[in-house]
């Protein structure tokens, strides 16, 4: 497979985003098994919360959906390198822009560990009300990827 390259748009002020990142996770699968899955955004409807996720619209390489009470939100992938990452551009809350990277690391047929980071384009206060949220989210998401069974 060959990786995906898109155009990134202006990200000439990427170091001045807000940067979130998850704990290191671990997947009993392959890597190719879980890039494979993570590459086609239909498959993601599974990770967000039961019960807060609304009008739900997926492509190959993009979706959007509502997630009460927040609003709105969108992501397509921009990036892929096989087995080792993909990244996404979004926009969400307030019509804000972020990047979500998810890194892979294969250490073994059946031991894949995984990192998520966001990116956001974030003022000091909505950032420090979004921190709490945003590592709580990277938490349940990392989490719902350990414990998923169909790599």
């Amino acid at each position: 497979m060959e990786a995906k390259s898109f155009r990134l748009g202006n990200l000439e002020d990427m170091e001045n985003l807000s940067k979130f990142e998850s704990r290191v996770g671990k997947i009993n699968g392959d890597s190719q098994a879980v890039y494979a899955f993570l590459n086609d955004m239909r498959n993601f409807k599974q990770f967000l919360p039961e019960g807060k996720v609304n009008n739900w619209l997926a492509e190959k390489d993009s979706c959007s959906f509502e997630v009460s009470p927040v609003g709105k939100a969108s992501l397509k992938i921009i990036e892929a390198e096989p087995y080792k990452f993909v990244k996404y551009e979004g926009r969400g809350l307030n019509n804000t822009n972020f990047y979500l990277w998810v890194q892979l690391k294969q250490l073994s047929d059946v031991d894949t560990r995984v990192k998520i980071t966001i990116k956001a384009d974030l003022n000091p206060m909505l950032k420090m009300m979004a921190s709490g949220p945003l590592k709580d989210f990277l938490d349940k998401l990392i989490s719902g990827m350990e414990n998923f069974t169909d790599w």
